[in-house]
């Protein structure tokens, strides 16, 4: 007899962003994936190599390095009180779905950005909760509005997830705006999970974080895969109360036991002085990209955007075309391009497209020019 498939899978697919990307030839230029080009910095490199021959190849403790949760509390610091304010996880998703599973009951209610990343609203799902939109409009340059949040939040609301900069849009929340919503949140003991992973990419100021707002109120999850093009490494974080974060660190052991220890060991050379110069070098590469995708862009009519203040996308809406999954499938057939449908981030991104600047410039310049020729073809 075969094996059935627990309900909880009904209808649970590989994300749009992944079915599209692998479903494009070798040769595609890829304006999709989120994963910088960049190779991962010599230094961090070399420190993992040095981890193989030194012998740091056993199951590390299941919280993480203790020298990498230290490293990791002091640049949270106050919000996180010493290593016991962290633990070390699979990259970023994982700590996520570690998160969310000690936060949120069957039947509670999750908040999700929309669009927004959408492995949060999937991880809801599984854990037999509900993941409510909340709808992050173009008209505030795609920030998060408190009296919308305020308006979905329910007697079941336990988290709202929050993204700055955001993964699709690059918008970059004010301080003013999470201010207020942590604040409202707070009032009502509903807890926030901050995904800040692409906190190193930001080309005017700092993000704000809520941990510097409301530090007893929620998580912050992060990770070195976008920073240092370590997406492979496998390293992320979640720094919180010590008690909270002792919670998530027994659902982490159910999960995966402990983070790699040689990617653990990379990554205490990559929060050091030649991790952080090479982010610098890093944000500026990025920063010439964005220029240049921006000038791209300009030249294609029928186009609308903005300059992202950070990550590494651009979020572009396509005048007289609602359909961005037939669009994006177009412009890969006819153009050998791949770029992400905005449907793929949630309802409130259908009429758009991200595309990702994290890639060469070459193809930058290939990329955009193949998508205007399928626009303007007609």
């Amino acid at each position: 007899m075969r094996p059935a498939a627990a309900r909880r899978m009904d209808g649970i697919e590989r994300t749009l962003i992944r079915q599209i990307f692998d479903s494009a030839p070798k040769d595609a230029v890829n304006l999709g994936l989120g994963q910088p080009d960049l190779p991962t910095p010599e230094s961090i490199a070399a420190a993992g190599i040095r981890a193989i021959r030194d012998g740091w190849t056993a199951y590390t403790s299941t919280a993480g390095d203790p020298e990498l949760r230290a490293a990791i509390a002091a640049r949270y610091a106050p919000f996180a009180r010493g290593a016991d304010s962290v633990v070390v996880t699979v990259g970023t998703q994982e700590a996520v779905f570690a998160s969310l599973l000690v936060l949120l009951d069957p039947g509670d209610e999750a908040l999700v950005p929309d669009p927004g990343y959408p492995a949060y609203a999937t991880i809801v799902r599984l854990l037999g909760a509900r993941a409510v939109p909340y709808r992050l409009g173009a008209e505030r340059g795609f920030r998060p509005d408190p009296a919308e949040i305020e308006a979905r939040l329910t007697a079941r609301t336990r988290v709202v997830v929050l993204c700055s900069p955001s993964n699709p849009t690059g918008a970059v929340a004010g301080a003013a705006e999470l201010g207020a919503i942590v604040g409202l949140l707070a009032e009502r003991g509903i807890a926030w999970l901050s995904d800040e992973i692409y906190a190193a990419f930001t080309y005017d100021a700092p993000a704000p974080s809520p941990s510097t707002l409301a530090p007893e109120g929620g998580l912050v999850i992060s990770g070195l895969s976008k920073d240092l093009s370590m997406t492979g490494w496998r390293v992320g974080w979640v720094v919180g109360p010590v008690d909270v974060v002792r919670r998530i660190v027994a659902a982490h052991q159910y999960l995966v036991t402990c983070a790699p220890s040689i990617s653990q060991r990379a990554a205490v050379a990559a929060l050091g002085t030649a991790g952080e110069a090479a982010r610098r070098t890093h944000r500026e590469v990025f920063r010439r990209r964005r220029a240049l995708m921006a000038t791209e862009l300009a030249r294609v009519p029928g186009l609308r955007f903005s300059l992202p203040d950070g990550a590494f996308y651009f979020f572009v809406g396509i005048e007289g075309r609602d359909d961005s999954l037939a669009l994006s499938r177009e412009i890969l057939a006819e153009a050998n391009v791949v770029t992400i449908p905005g449907i793929a981030f949630g309802s409130n991104g259908e009429g758009y497209l991200r595309l990702s600047y994290a890639a060469t410039e070459e193809d930058i310049v290939r990329g955009v020019r193949g998508i205007a020729r399928v626009l303007t073809k007609r």
